[in-house]
């Protein structure tokens, strides 16, 4: 059950527009930049979560994307949904076609608990609560010690090198 590269990159723009102020609309150039992915992807995974209304986009001037609802109600699940649809969930984790109770793989009856766990926090994590997650570790170990998500105003931050 690890997330296709789709669910990753809906989760990280969910999360940059999250942080964004009330009303402001988000280019998708921008956010493409901050998830350091091609515009064209991007445009199809804010497609799809458009569709689900997860995300809003608006055309002409001032156009841009926001969320479609507040960051405590949109759920890591609800992303991972829209990408990957439900049967991702219950597939084999050895990715065999035929794995259930009766015919089990070998992994089976260790790898339920361990998906059900993951499901169950995939479900009850919004984005606000990983924007906590994230601002707690920056305030513990520094915005340049934590890795992957970041907040917009450390996206895009590189430190030069030294030439020696």
């Amino acid at each position: 059950m690890i997330l296709q590269r789709s669910s990753e990159v809906a989760i990280r723009a969910a999360f940059f527009l999250a942080h964004q102020p009330p009303g402001k609309l988000t280019p998708a150039h921008e956010i493409a930049a901050h998830a350091g992915i091609l515009p064209a992807y991007l445009a199809k995974i804010l497609q799809k979560l458009s569709a689900a209304k997860l995300v809003r986009s608006f055309r002409g001037p001032g156009k841009g994307i926001e969320l479609g609802r507040p960051a405590n109600q949109i759920t890591l699940a609800s992303l991972i949904l829209v990408m990957e649809g439900s049967k991702r969930a219950d597939q084999c984790v050895l990715g065999l076609d035929v794995c259930s109770e009766e015919t089990p793989c070998a992994l089976h009856h260790e790898w339920n608990p361990i998906r059900a766990t993951i499901c169950n926090l995939l479900e009850k994590t919004t984005l606000a609560d990983l924007a906590k997650s994230v601002a707690a570790r920056e305030a513990v170990f520094g915005a340049r010690k934590v890795r992957g998500l970041q907040m917009p105003e450390q996206a895009g931050v590189r430190r030069r090198r030294r030439h020696t």
